[in-house]
């Protein structure tokens, strides 16, 4: 299952990825690699912070009928897919995309002498920026593991009725 939600997921965000860093400029793309950088700092954040959260705070609100509460226990209780779902299918992702997005704004902006080592830096800072924002992340989400839990599950609980 992870194997088939992690080729369509790198699929469709590929194609569109490849569609704006190749048809925009490249300051249009720069943003978009941001994004993912960033997208997978936070999806690996929430994945670390539902396997470390302690869910009896959330037992005690579904106890009292709260509806973040419920989704929280829901998200402690199968920590496991969410941490496997958050950390290894949207961080990944999002850390191959931002590399081959980074590569192709590279391509774009460093021709002839010199674009090895231009690239080389380019790519560099990505990687660089990625793992210590995620280090950072990693930080924040084992101190405040309840509380980002108790926010992602008041986010999906404002997409249900």
């Amino acid at each position: 299952m992870a194997f088939l939600f992690s080729f369509l997921i790198t699929a469709v965000i590929s194609v569109a990825a490849g569609e704006v860093s190749e048809n925009a400029s490249v300051f249009a793309a720069i943003p978009l690699l941001l994004f993912f950088i960033f997208l997978g700092i936070f999806f690996d954040a929430i994945g670390l912070a539902v396997a470390t959260a302690d869910p009896a705070p959330f037992h005690s609100m579904a106890s009292r009928r709260l509806r973040a509460g419920k989704k929280g226990v829901w998200l402690t209780g199968n920590s496991a897919k969410v941490s496997s779902f958050c950390n290894d299918i949207v961080g990944d992702i999002c850390g191959v995309v931002s590399g081959a997005t980074g590569s192709a704004i590279a391509g774009r902006l460093f021709l002839g002498a010199g674009a090895f080592w231009l690239t080389l830096c380019l790519t560099s800072l990505i990687a660089a920026l990625t793992v210590g924002c995620k280090a950072i992340g990693k930080e924040i989400a084992l101190k405040h593991s309840n509380a980002i839990v108790l926010f992602v599950a008041k986010v999906l609980c404002g997409f249900r009725r």
